[in-house]
Order: C-alpha cells, then structure tokens, then sequence
C-alpha cells in the first residue's frame, strides 16, 4: 500500500490514535542526524525515552541532540504524515491547481473591471433616469394591456357561455315544434282513419241490418201465402204500383255512400 489516503478508516484511525507517524518520524530523524554506530540499540534507548516522556509530548526533534538540531521551521504537525498519506490539510496537486485557477480568474476579472471602467465612459444620471422611466413606461403598457386582455378573455368566455346556453335553447324548441309537428299529422292521420273505419263499420252494419229486415219480410210474406193465399193475391195486386226498391228507404249516410 503506498499510502493510507484511500485505506480503510480504521486503520487511519489507528495510526492517528497510537501516534505512529510521530514516533516513525522522531526515530528516523534521529538516526539520519545523529548516525549512532548500533542502530537498534539506539533506537531502544530512544522507544524508551518514549515512553518515559509520554505520546502526547513527543516532537520530531525529540531523538536528536539539542547540539545537532537544525532550525528549521515546521510546516506541519509531522512529516511522517504526508509520507503515510494522513496529511488531510497539507496542499495536494489538485488543490494548488484550483487555487491557481481561482487567482487567475480572479486576476482577470479586476483587470478587466479596470479596463472597462476607463475605457468606457460613465452614463450620466440623466441618461440613466430616461432610460429608467423608459422601462417604467413599458411594464406599465404591458401591465395595462395584460388586464384589458384578462377583462377581453372574461367577456368572451361569457359571450361564449351564453351562446352555448341559447343554441341549446334553439335547439331543444326546434326539437318541441319538430316533435309538435309530428304528433299533429299522426293524430290527423289517426283520426281520419278512425272515422274511416267507423263509417265503414256504421255502412256494413246498416247493409246488415236491411238485409235482415228484407229476409225477414220474405219470411212474413211467405207464411201469409202459405197461410192465406187468396189475401195475399189481393195485395200483390195492389202492391205491384210499388217499386221493387225504393231508395229514400236507405239512411242518409247509406245514400251518400251510394
């Protein structure tokens, strides 16, 4: 692994928590400066006085001789950090190039704002005002026009409506006088055929009713010959001036049918 940056998080928690990079870097400055001819038997010495002073005191410099120690100033709590990837706050590639990035917009920008405040004249109040009061006039003219053409949309939806209302209207009365129409004729129709078939019945029960009447006048007439035939003799006589059939005998509406 060459370095903890994208190690799991408790391992870095680890190596934070004991203080390991501290005491990697205290032991190996150490032995870069110092040079001790045993190695392990220094670094023994060193683990313990360690020990000894406690964790949370421990410097870089802590192993070196304080004849030996260079002045330097420290750039961050440990060396050791950035060389483990555990240096969350130092500066990485990527940070120096968005940094870099930002001051040259930034830098451009001021630039630019100086080029255009001098070589672009400055409008005065006057210009600026006009054409302020210009804008005002023209939100107003659309402002106007937005609530003539809300109250025009309300008028014509009504209109609208209306004209729905009265075509309906018209059209339900053409269907009444349609429906008025119709039932005018059928009962025309009805009645005339009514009286129709009343007259035919009235006419064949008046054909019925002399043809009963003249069967039963040959029925009279013939039991009165079988039962008086010199008297009947006397009547033919006189009966033979009367037509055989008399017209005015039928009713009225028999003649008018004839």
């Amino acid at each position: 692994m060459a370095s903890l940056r994208t190690a799991n998080p408790r391992l870095r928690n680890y190596f934070k928590e004991n203080y390991i990079p501290q005491v990697c870097e205290a032991l190996l400055c150490g032995l870069l400066i110092t040079c001790p001819e045993d190695p392990l038997k220094y670094l023994q010495e060193m683990i313990i006085t360690i020990m000894e002073n406690g964790l949370e005191s421990l410097l870089w410099d802590m192993c070196i001789d304080p004849s030996m120690r260079p002045k330097i100033r420290r750039l961050s709590e440990t060396y050791m950090e950035q060389l483990f990837g555990l240096d969350d706050q130092l500066m990485t590639p990527e940070l120096m190039i968005k940094a870099c990035t930002f001051y040259t917009g930034h830098l451009v920008k001021t630039h630019f704002c100086t080029w255009r405040n001098i070589a672009i004249p400055l409008i005065s109040e006057d210009e600026l005002l006009a054409e302020k009061m210009e804008k005002a006039r023209e939100y107003d003219n659309f402002r106007l026009q937005k609530y003539i053409f809300r109250l025009w949309h309300s008028y014509t939806e009504g209109q609208k409506k209306l004209l729905t209302v009265t075509l309906v209207r018209i059209r339900r009365m053409c269907c009444r006088y349609k429906l008025l129409a119709i039932l005018t004729k059928w009962r025309d129709k009805a009645q005339h055929k009514y009286k129709k078939k009343e007259e035919e019945l009235i006419l064949k029960h008046e054909l019925q009713l002399l043809k009963w009447r003249s069967k039963l006048k040959l029925n009279v007439v013939a039991k009165e010959e079988f039962l008086f035939p010199e008297h009947r003799a006397s009547e033919i006589s006189l009966g033979s001036e009367i037509p055989e059939c008399d017209i005015s005998l039928f009713p009225e509406r028999v003649i008018s049918r004839v």
